[in-house]
Order: structure tokens, then C-alpha cells, then sequence
């Protein structure tokens, strides 16, 4: 038995343990811990972004409106004004061949808006509301007060084209007793024309004879049946003139022979059927 290496075991045995190594037997080697860095599952998942909302592209148009500068025009022996594009045209013929409208006003090219004025005691008005009530398809008739004057409103839309009337009531006839029927024809497919149309008639009134020589606006001319010019002796409100709407002499004499028609709008007005030809 060798008694030295029992000193040495003394020796190692503390030493091992002060050093904290842990002595094992066998053959297993020593392992150090490795700290868990497993990371949950769902930590790992990419986010898949939602798909994208679809969306249908509307389409949009721009409408530019063109917008007229207008005129004021006036007619001093027949009492009334009104506001008109700068553009438009503008004539009065005188119906002497007719046995409702006396005169006839053309507005616009080609003739867009006609005015028809008679003289209320003949009771002419009923003439016109039995034409208009006659349109097809039948009409909407309403009231309407416009400048202290007030109408009986027709409307009628076929073919593409609205058609519209303002016929004035009796006892809303002007100084002079001449009453007026507005009437137009506005195509449905220029979105604008109704209202351009009903804008003119909105500025339509009429005015006393005594104002006839200060009424701002540009006299509207006048023609005879056959489209001659004529002078306009009451475009200072004279009572000459007035005396020949009565039935005196005048250049209305040679109108009454002549048998024509107005030159600037066909035969509309004109003639013996009675109210203005709108029918058509």
C-alpha cells in the first residue's frame, strides 16, 4: 500500500471544492445551460397587408355655361321692355291681315321667341288659351305673376322640344289696353335654352306712356306686313299714333291691302284661322 498518495488526495480533494468545479464520475462531459431564446410562434408570423379595396372610377364632366351679356329693348307704342343677349335679334311687324295679334315681335335668330300683341277689348285671349290647351300631349297650365302682369302659363314637351306659353290676362293689359302672348320653343337637348328663354320672359313688364320718352333700352324696329321699315311716330308716347291703333289713317291703310305676310317669321300670326299659329 503506497501511504503518499493519501496526502495528495487530502490536498486535491479541498481544493476542487473551493474552486467550485464539480468532480463526476464516469465519462459524461460537463454541459453549460443555454438560456431558452425560442420565440412563440405567432411572434414570427409576417402581417399580410388586407387586399387592397377596389374602386369603381367615376367619370366626370365639366358643363361651361356660356353666359350672354344682355341689352334692354322697348317698344314705345306698344308699352313694354324687356332684356335680351346682345346677340339676338330683334323685329316688330305690324299684322294688319290678322283678326287676333296686332303686331308680332320677333326675338332671336331664326325666330326663338315671339311676343303677340293685340288689343285687349276684342277679347283675343281666349283664342290663344283654346289653341294652347290643344297642344299634344295635352298641356300643364299654370298661374304666374311677373312684373304686375299676370299670365296663364302652357307647357308642353314632344319630339325633343318643350314648348311653352304666356298668354296675359286681360285685366293686366297695359295703358294703351294691348295685352301680349310670349311664346317659345326650347329643344330638351341644350340643357340651358328653357331657362335662357324663361330669363327673357322674367324681364318682360310694361310701362306707362307718360314714361315712354325716359325708358332706358333701344327701340325696337318696326316693319309693315310686307317688311318695309316704318317710322315710329309714338316713339315719344304722341297720342298721333294712338289714334291711328284706333282705326285712323296711317301707314296701317296700305297694310290692310297689301293681303302679305310679315317677312321676318313666316305666316305665324298672320291670316284668319285666329290665335298665333303655334299649333304646328
Amino acid at each position: 500500500m503506497n501511504y503518499t498518495a493519501i496526502p495528495l488526495v487530502l490536498i486535491v480533494v479541498p481544493a476542487l471544492f473551493f474552486t467550485g468545479c464539480t468532480l463526476s464520475s464516469g465519462s459524461v462531459p460537463l454541459t453549460t445551460p443555454v438560456p431558452d431564446t425560442t420565440i412563440p410562434a405567432q411572434g414570427l408570423e409576417t402581417p399580410v397587408p388586407a387586399a387592397a379595396e377596389t374602386r369603381a372610377l367615376q367619370e366626370y364632366v365639366t358643363i361651361t355655361r356660356y353666359v350672354s351679356q344682355v341689352r334692354d329693348i322697348k317698344d314705345s307704342d306698344l308699352l313694354f321692355t324687356l332684356q335680351v343677349p346682345i346677340e339676338w335679334s330683334v323685329a316688330t311687324y305690324r299684322l294688319t291681315n290678322s283678326d287676333t295679334a296686332d303686331y308680332r315681335t320677333d326675338i332671336g335668330t331664326d325666330t326663338v321667341l315671339s311676343i303677340y300683341t293685340y288689343a285687349a277689348p276684342r277679347s283675343q285671349e281666349q283664342a290663344y288659351r283654346d289653341e294652347f290647351r290643344h297642344w299634344l300631349p295635352e298641356p300643364t297650365m299654370t298661374t304666374k305673376t311677373i312684373n304686375d302682369i299676370t299670365f296663364d302659363r302652357f307647357e308642353s314637351e314632344s319630339e325633343g322640344n318643350t314648348r311653352v306659353a304666356y298668354v296675359v290676362r286681360k285685366g293686366s293689359a297695359n295703358e294703351r289696353g294691348y295685352a301680349s302672348v310670349l311664346v317659345f320653343t326650347a329643344r330638351n337637348s341644350n340643357r340651358f335654352e328653357k331657362d335662357n328663354f324663361e330669363k327673357v320672359i322674367s324681364s318682360f313688364r310694361y310701362f306707362d306712356k307718360e314714361s315712354a320718352r325716359k325708358e332706358p333700352g333701344e327701340e325696337i324696329p318696326l316693319f309693315d306686313s310686307k317688311g318695309n321699315a316704318v317710322s315710329r311716330k309714338a316713339s315719344q308716347g304722341d297720342s298721333l299714333a294712338w289714334g291711328e291703333w284706333e282705326g285712323g289713317s296711317g301707314d296701317s291703310s296700305e297694310d290692310s291691302t297689301s293681303g302679305g305676310d310679315s317677312s321676318g317669321g313666316g305666316s305665324s300670326g298672320s291670316g284668319s284661322s285666329g290665335g298665333c299659329g303655334c299649333s304646328g
